[in-house]
Order: structure tokens, then C-alpha cells, then sequence
């Protein structure tokens, strides 16, 4: 039901992330009476320096509200990842395997509801508005004729796309390694055909980009694991130190005035461009979290817009680009944490045994695309949704280890036995 929840209204991320603790910590205390006391990992470490630099580049925001948030989501972040990864590999079958179980059909149940939601016009959304109206979205996403709805927005369902995108890859590994459970693998790969095809037919660009990049990153580490690994460390590397440069080549391309881009991609080379210009300004330490907001409001009053167009030369309400977002508003400093913090997630994958990585390589390709051109990196909802992934795809390689560990065992017992 959590993962259902989220993928079907995902502003709840930021309340579900942190009940994810509540099955491994109670399973566990169940079992052993304490919790023990879990070291920290190269990755949870990197991840708490980064929310400790958050805290103090908080201080200096224009926009207080949205640097609290971010700061306390961060520090959730920390305690819950830590928390669940340190806890899974001490869990026995059973509650591994139920917990996969539900994620599996979490997934499965939100890709049909979503994929009938994108074919069907948002038909269960709008039945949803009649019922109960105080659902009923901000008027500019919705045409009205007496109170009933005609039509919805079309991109209304992308966060919930984005979410059956992050979730594709940790739950497809999830499927595949739930041995002795065969009848599943036919209604999984079913799921994974409905969720491919919610996915490609919505109106998420981002999303479908990300789930091609994912695809074929998956591929890549099945075939030349090496290779993968080395283009997708290069590929993170140059998204946060080519992003400024890259940017500015598409303005003065004027990219923003080729019919052959969306409008959106075209409105996004501004919103990026008006971002990168801010940066000379705190280039160290960064303007602040959420800042952006407010320069957006000063900019817009001035009317500025990109020649040719109605684009205003001003900071989205979303920047639109994790990378360059962290640019402006952490700084120098807040993009090599960043850089530190991908690194080492991608490091760690190399303990893990082959048949695993291609699933947590992709996994994490997709959220890597995902935060390219999608949303504020600071939104809560977007903040807990990649952690939450990121729990998912702990969960696939758990239970993987579990039935390494679970064959050995056996087979160690039939050989006393035969003795």
C-alpha cells in the first residue's frame, strides 16, 4: 500500500520515507531483542557531509522556508538510508521476501492504475475530482464548465511517472531474484511491459529519457561491465562540471527558438541560461537554497525576455537541473560534495556480486537523468523519492545476497547430512 501510495500521489514521499525504517527495525528487534549499532558507510557518510554544508548554506537563503525543508529532508535522508541499508542484510527470508513481495505488487498495481490513466484521458482522476472536489488541482491545470471537469492537464500525472521511473529498475531486480517464486516472473515481466508503455505514452519527456538512458545503461553493464561502470562515472562527472558551459553553448545557439525542441525543452535553455548567469555572483558558497525563487519574482518584474520569444530571462519556480541548480544555489562547494556523493555510490557497486549491478547501475542512471530536467532538486517530495529508490534497489540486492546465503547454507547442511 506505501508503494502504491507514492506512486499515485507522490507529494506523500517525504511522510512514507521515513516508515520505511518501521518493517526492518521491528523485524529485527523481534528477533534479537536490540538494535545494534551500525558504523557508517562511505556513502551515508558523504551523504551526511552533504547535509551538514546544507544546514550551514541555509543560513544565508533568500527564501528561509525552502532551505528548512531541504535541510530537514536531508537529514531524514541520513538517518533513514542509514538506518534501512545497515538493517536489511541481517534480515532472515521471510521478512525480505514479504517485503519484496509488496514492492513488486506496489509497482504493479500503480503501473496499471497509471498506464489506464495516461490511455483513458485521467478518467479516474476526474471521478476522483467529482467525488471528493477538495482534490480538484489549481484551476490552471484544469478547463471547467459549472464545476465539473472537462478536461485535465496533461502533465498532471508526470511526478507519478517520474516515480514508476525511478522505481522500474529496483523492483525489475526485485523480480528477477525471487528464485523459488517462478510464478511471479510471468505477471512481473507483464508489469514491466504496462509500466514501459505508461511511461513512453505520457507526457513526461524527462521521464521517457531517463528510461531509455536507464535501458541502456542496463545493457551496456550486462555486456561490458568495465566499460559501463567507466562511462557512467565520466557521465556524472561531466553533468556537474560541463553543466555551466553546456548551457550557455544552447543559449547562444539560441536553441530556444528551434521548432524541432518542445516548447518546454525550449522554455527550460532559458530558465537555464537566466540561472547560470547568477552563479558569478556567490560562485563559491552559492546564493543559498530556494533562492532562486525570489530572483525569479525580481526578474519578472523587470519583463526581460529571451529575443524572439515570450520567455522570460528569469529563474523557473522549478530550475529545472539538479546540476546547475546546486551551481547557483550551493556553490562550488555544494557541487563537488555532489560529485563525491555519485562517485562513491557508483564505487560501491563494484563489492557487489555482477549479476546485481546492471539493475543498481541502471537505477541509478535513471535517477542521474532524472534530476537533468525534472523539478527543483530541493523538493521534498522529489528528495524523499530518491532515497526511497534507493531503499527499493537495497531491498533487490538484500534479497539476492539472502538466497546466495540461503543456497549455501542448504548445501552445507545436505553435505553433513550425507557424511
Amino acid at each position: 500500500m506505501g508503494v502504491l501510495l507514492w506512486a499515485m500521489f507522490p507529494m506523500t514521499a517525504a511522510v512514507l520515507l521515513p516508515l520505511c525504517t518501521i518493517a526492518p527495525v521491528a523485524w529485527l528487534l523481534a528477533r534479537r531483542r536490540r538494535l545494534p549499532l551500525y558504523p557508517p558507510g562511505p556513502a551515508t557518510m558523504a551523504l551526511g557531509l552533504a547535509a551538514a554544508y546544507l544546514a550551514i548554506n541555509a543560513t544565508w537563503s533568500l527564501s528561509p522556508d525552502t532551505a528548512v525543508n531541504a535541510v530537514v529532508l536531508a537529514l531524514l535522508m541520513v538517518a533513514t538510508l542509514h538506518i534501512v541499508l545497515s538493517t536489511l542484510p541481517d534480515l532472515e527470508p521471510p521478512p525480505v521476501n514479504a517485503m519484496a513481495l509488496g514492492a513488486l505488487v506496489g509497482l504493479a498495481a500503480a503501473g496499471a492504475l497509471l498506464c489506464f490513466e495516461v490511455f483513458s484521458d485521467q478518467l479516474l482522476r476526474r471521478l476522483l475530482i467529482r467525488l471528493v472536489p477538495a482534490l480538484q488541482p489549481n484551476p490552471n491545470h484544469i478547463a471547467t464548465d459549472g464545476g465539473h471537469a472537462l478536461r485535465l492537464a496533461s502533465y498532471l500525472p508526470n511526478a507519478s511517472i517520474g516515480v514508476l521511473t525511478l522505481m522500474l529498475w529496483p523492483v525489475a531486480l526485485i523480480a528477477a531474484r525471487l528464485g523459488p517464486l517462478r510464478v511471479w516472473k510471468v505477471p512481473a515481466a507483464i508489469a514491466g511491459v504496462v509500466i514501459a508503455a505508461a511511461v513512453l505514452a505520457s507526457e513526461h519527456g524527462t521521464s521517457q529519457m531517463a528510461f531509455v538512458g536507464a535501458g541502456l545503461t542496463f545493457l551496456l553493464f550486462r555486456l561490458r561491465p568495465q566499460l559501463g561502470r567507466v562511462l557512467l562515472m565520466t557521465g556524472w562527472v561531466a553533468a556537474i562540471l560541463l553543466v555551466v558551459p553546456v548551457v550557455s553553448l544552447l543559449y547562444g545557439a539560441e536553441a530556444y527558438r528551434a521548432s524541432w525542441l518542445s516548447l518546454s525543452a525550449r522554455h527550460r535553455v532559458v530558465i537555464w541560461h537566466a540561472t547560470a548567469e547568477q552563479i558569478p555572483n556567490a560562485p563559491f558558497l552559492g546564493a543559498g537554497i530556494g533562492s532562486a525563487r525570489v530572483l525569479r519574482e525580481a526578474a519578472e518584474r523587470e519583463g526581460a525576455t529571451a529575443p524572439g520569444t515570450r520567455f522570460q530571462l528569469s529563474p523557473s519556480l522549478h530550475s529545472h537541473n539538479a546540476y546547475l541548480q546546486v551551481w547557483y544555489e550551493a556553490g562550488a562547494v555544494g557541487a563537488l560534495i555532489l560529485l563525491g556523493l555519485g562517485l562513491t555510490v557508483l564505487r560501491s557497486l563494484k563489492r557487489l556480486s555482477e549479476d546485481v549491478q546492471p539493475y543498481l547501475a541502471a537505477t541509478f542512471a535513471a535517477g542521474a537523468l532524472l534530476i537533468a530536467t525534472a523539478y527543483s532538486i530541493w523538493a521534498p517530495w522529489f528528495m524523499a523519492s530518491l532515497a526511497m529508490a534507493a531503499i527499493f534497489a537495497a531491498l533487490g540486492a538484500a534479497l539476492r545476497e539472502r538466497h546466495i546465503a540461503t543456497a549455501g547454507a542448504n548445501a552445507g547442511a545436505s553435505c553433513g547430512r550425507g557424511a
